[in-house]
């Protein structure tokens, strides 16, 4: 493969950052749409290929190497197409262990609440079960308030 120096990307500084994937995307949008560098798209493209998604909206821009139609799968297998597959798989295997972990860190903080506290949590509980999962506060507040928000259905339409 032919590379040209102007156009060539190093790889994503970390595995899972978002602003690294986001601008490759754009990059790579941009390399796509101009004939002139034809080959500079395959080095971008390896770059986001070897990126693990850490995100849905990572795992999406891994995807788009695989359903590009000027570089993805139907323009022929590569080794960046497989290493854009294994690296989906591994980001999708780390994202719903990831949602598992929270789930039970939750279960597990909840068991020791009495049952008020389906509606307002303390605090220890979220931020508990958020260093259980190894996840942020917000995220195990979304976690709650999406596995909560049928009981406060409930809960309003009962009253």
């Amino acid at each position: 493969m032919k590379t040209d120096p102007e156009n060539t990307m190093p790889p994503a500084s970390a595995p899972g950052e978002s602003a690294a994937l986001s601008a490759l995307s754009a990059r790579l949008a941009a390399v796509l749409s101009d004939p002139a560098t034809p080959d500079a798209c395959w080095d971008i493209a390896e770059s986001i290929a070897a990126t693990i998604p850490a995100t849905p909206t990572e795992a999406a821009v891994v995807v788009s190497i695989l359903t590009n139609p000027n570089i993805g799968l139907e323009a022929g297998l590569t080794s960046t197409h497989l290493t854009a597959a294994r690296s989906l798989e591994a980001g999708l295997r780390a994202m719903a262990a990831n949602a598992d972990n929270g789930i039970a860190a939750m279960d597990d903080e909840i068991a020791g609440i009495g049952v008020g506290a389906a509606t307002a949590p303390p605090e220890s509980l979220i931020a508990g079960a958020a260093e259980r999962a190894g996840i942020s506060i917000e995220q195990a507040r979304a976690c709650y308030d999406t596995f909560t928000a049928p009981f406060a259905a409930l809960e309003r339409s009962a009253s």
